[in-house]
C-alpha cells in the first residue's frame, strides 16, 4: 500500500538554470557634459554582471534618455558588435562581469534635462541553454560642468 502511494505522488520536474544578467551603471547618476548648444556628452561605465549561473551573450543593448520621468528624447539600440569592435567580448560566463565605457554625445534639450532627466539601459540576452532574456536599469541624469 505504502508503494502504490508514493507511486501516485505527482513527480517534480526539473526546472532549467537560466542566465540571469544584472545591470549597474557608474557613475549614478550619470553626468551630462554641456558641449556647445544643446549638445551634451554622456559619459559612463556599463556594468553587465551575470547572476543566474549560465553563461549568457550579449545580443543587444539600447541607451534611451528620458525626461520629466516619462518622455523619451533620444533612443539607440546598439547590437553586441558595438561592443566586441571595442575590444570587449559579448559573452559573459557564469558568475563574472563585463564592464565597458560608454560616450554619446546627443542633442537634449536643456530645459527638459533638468527636471527629472533619466537614462535607461535594456539588455537582451540569450543564455547557454538557448533562453532569451531582457534586463532593464534606469538611473537618473544631472547636467555637469
Amino acid at each position: 500500500m505504502i508503494f502504490a502511494a508514493c507511486a501516485a505522488i505527482p513527480k517534480e520536474s526539473v526546472a532549467p538554470i537560466r542566465g540571469r544578467l544584472e545591470l549597474e551603471v557608474e557613475p549614478n547618476p550619470i553626468v551630462a557634459t554641456p558641449v556647445g548648444g544643446n549638445w551634451y556628452e554622456l559619459k559612463f561605465d556599463i556594468i553587465m554582471r551575470e547572476a543566474g549561473g549560465v553563461d549568457v551573450r550579449i545580443e543587444d543593448f539600447t541607451v534611451d534618455t528620458i525626461a520629466l520621468k516619462a518622455i523619451p528624447l533620444r533612443s539607440q539600440t546598439f547590437p553586441a558588435k558595438f561592443i566586441t569592435d571595442r575590444g570587449y567580448p559579448a559573452d559573459i560566463r557564469s558568475g563574472k562581469y563585463l564592464r565597458f565605457a560608454f560616450t554619446r554625445r546627443w542633442p537634449l534639450p536643456t530645459e527638459l534635462l533638468l527636471t527629472g532627466a533619466a537614462a535607461r539601459i535594456t539588455a537582451r540576452t540569450i543564455d547557454a541553454n538557448g533562453v532569451r532574456g531582457e534586463t532593464t536599469i534606469r538611473v537618473g541624469v544631472r547636467v555637469g560642468m
